[in-house]
């Protein structure tokens, strides 16, 4: 039997697909940890979801724009926060390896310590579930209609405004990408996980490949 790891951790964007996917896979058996879930429970007495409103968008709305008043020390915590809960999901995913986990991280687990996201590629299968340059302009779109927490670093410029959006967040994209591709071990497009019948085996194939 292989000794490679049975289970996967989802990688990418926000808006890109990781927990659609994720909440499939945990419907055939596998364990979900809900990074941006779990983010959401320890911020839970200071942003609440409103009825309705998926826990994510609960966070974005926190978060804000990264223009607005207080943002990177919004920005800070979040990125603790996401440390901790990573973290605690590698232990569970390591300790009980008779069972298949799918981390679905955050769109910024890039931006988390070098060990950690080492630590990431041994427990578990890291798959980037990549935007194919069309869907670009939809993620955007996206963000804008339903915020959901990103993580700008050096990507937002000084100063910058909400003019500064469009442009930025194609600066954003490409940055991430070369890291993600860089984290993971298999890229796949995560455009194709909208479609209405996604083939959930043949996604498993691909990903253990």
């Amino acid at each position: 039997m292989s000794s490679a790891p049975r289970s996967l951790a989802l990688v990418g964007m926000s808006g890109v697909g990781k927990s659609f996917c994720a909440k499939r896979l945990a419907a055939r058996g596998y364990r979900r940890h809900d990074c941006d879930g779990a983010i959401a429970a320890r911020l839970s007495e200071i942003v609440a979801a409103q009825p309705g409103e998926e826990p994510v968008n609960a966070l974005g709305r926190w978060m804000g724009m990264p223009w607005t008043e207080g943002y990177a020390a919004r920005e800070a915590r979040y990125l603790a926060l996401e440390e901790e809960v990573t973290r605690e999901a590698l232990v569970a995913t390591a300790r009980d390896a008779s069972e298949p986990h799918v981390v679905d991280t955050t769109g910024s687990v890039i931006y988390l310590p070098g060990e950690l996201l080492a630590d990431l590629g041994r427990t578990a299968r890291v798959v980037y579930l990549c935007a194919p340059d069309a869907h670009r302009d939809k993620l955007l779109a996206r963000y804008l209609a339903h915020p959901k927490p990103i993580v700008w670093g050096a990507s937002w410029p000084a100063g910058g405004t909400e003019a500064d959006l469009p442009r930025a967040y194609g600066e954003l994209l490409a940055f991430r990408d070369a890291r993600y591709r860089a984290l993971a071990h298999v890229e796949l497009e995560g455009g194709a996980l909208d479609r209405e019948h996604p083939d959930l085996d043949g996604f498993l194939a691909r990903a253990f490949a």
